[in-house]
C-alpha cells in the first residue's frame, strides 16, 4: 500500500499546466456547450499536500476550472496559502503564521493527508498566481478575515494589490457573504474586475432583498449556494437566480451546503446521488475534493 501511495504521489510531479487540458474559460459568460466548472478544494489534496504547488498542477492537470485556496497573512506582510491559522498540521513545523516571517516559513517542509513529509515549501500567492495564471481562476477563500488590529477590509485591499500586480484581478474569484453596500465600499472598482460570488444562506438578514440587491446593482457572475436542506429560502432562490442570468455555485464539500447531496454521498454511494443531483438543480460550478472524479464523472455524462 505504501508503495501504491508512494508511486501515485511521485506520478504528480510531472504534472504542470502545461500539461492542462485546456485554457482558461470565461467564467462571466453563458456556455452554450453546457460546461460545469469544477472548483478543486485547497487545490488536489489527494494526491499531493493541500494548498501546494503540486495540488495547484494536479488540479489543473486534471482539468479544474478554479482551484479553491486559502490565504493567510504573515508577520511581516506577505500572503501564504494555507488553510489553518497555525503551521502545525500540515508542515514539519509549528507556530502561528501571524507571529511568523516569511522567512520562517520557507525554512518549513509541507506534509500529505497521511502525515508523510514531502520536499514541497508553503507557496505564496505570487507563487500561485504565477502558476495558475491562463488556466484556472483562483478562488481565495479566508479573503474576508481580517487580523486583530487591521481595519475592515485589510486583506482584501492587500489581496487586490497583488492581483493587480500581477495583472490577475479578471482571474480571482472572491465567495463573499457581505452585503452590496459593504462589498462596493471595500472593493472599490475592483468589484466590477473580480468575480465576486455573493453568498446566499439562511443566516443572512432579508437575504431575498440582499439577493435583489446584488442583481440589480451588480449582477453577478455567479452567487454561492448553501442549503442545509430543501426547505429553506436559499433553496427557494435557486430558480430565480437562474433565471436572472447568474450562474449558481456549490460546494459539494459539505453536506451543509448541498442538503446532503455531497461530495460523501457521490464517492461512497453513487455520484448521481450527489454530484448528478446538483447539476440536474442547474448548478453550473461545483466544488468538491475529488476534482479528479468529478471531471471524470462529468466526461462520461456527457458522452451517455
Amino acid at each position: 500500500m505504501k508503495r501504491l501511495l508512494a508511486s501515485l504521489f511521485l506520478t504528480t510531479v510531472l504534472m504542470t499546466p502545461s500539461s492542462a487540458q485546456g485554457q482558461l474559460r470565461n467564467l462571466r459568460e453563458p456556455q452554450a456547450d453546457g460546461h460545469i466548472f469544477v472548483a478543486a478544494h485547497r487545490a488536489d489534496w489527494i494526491y499531493a499536500p493541500e494548498n501546494s504547488i503540486q495540488g495547484l498542477r494536479n488540479a489543473i492537470f486534471f482539468g479544474a476550472d478554479l482551484i479553491e485556496t486559502d490565504v493567510r497573512r504573515t508577520r511581516d506582510g506577505h500572503y501564504i496559502m494555507m488553510h489553518d491559522a497555525t503551521v502545525d498540521r500540515t508542515t514539519n513545523g509549528s507556530g502561528t503564521i501571524a507571529e511568523m516571517t516569511l522567512d520562517e516559513i520557507r525554512q518549513l517542509r509541507l506534509k500529505t493527508n497521511w502525515g508523510q513529509s514531502t520536499p514541497f515549501m508553503v507557496p505564496t500567492l505570487d507563487d500561485f498566481i504565477i502558476e495558475a495564471k491562463g488556466h484556472a481562476y483562483l478562488y481565495l477563500d479566508k479573503a474576508g478575515i481580517d487580523l486583530p488590529g487591521n481595519s475592515e477590509g485589510t486583506t482584501v485591499r492587500e489581496l487586490l494589490d497583488i492581483l493587480r500586480r500581477h495583472d490577475a484581478l479578471q482571474e480571482a474569484v472572491f465567495v463573499l457573504n457581505w452585503p452590496y453596500e459593504k462589498a462596493r465600499r471595500i472593493f472599490g472598482t475592483a468589484l466590477d474586475s473580480v468575480v465576486y460570488c455573493p453568498v446566499i444562506e439562511d443566516r443572512i438578514p432579508n437575504l431575498t432583498d440582499y439577493v435583489e440587491t446584488f442583481l440589480r446593482e451588480l449582477h453577478p457572475a455567479a452567487f454561492q449556494f448553501r442549503m442545509e436542506s430543501l426547505d429553506t429560502e436559499s433553496y427557494r432562490l435557486l430558480p430565480h437566480v437562474l433565471a436572472s442570468g447568474s450562474r449558481a455555485f456549490v460546494a459539494s464539500t459539505w453536506p451543509r451546503h448541498t442538503a446532503g447531496h455531497d461530495d460523501e454521498a457521490s464517492i461512497f454511494r453513487s455520484p448521481a446521488e450527489g454530484w448528478g443531483w446538483l447539476v440536474g438543480q442547474g448548478f453550473t460550478i461545483i466544488e468538491t475534493n475529488y476534482p479528479k472524479d468529478l471531471i471524470q464523472f462529468l466526461r462520461n455524462r456527457s458522452a451517455e
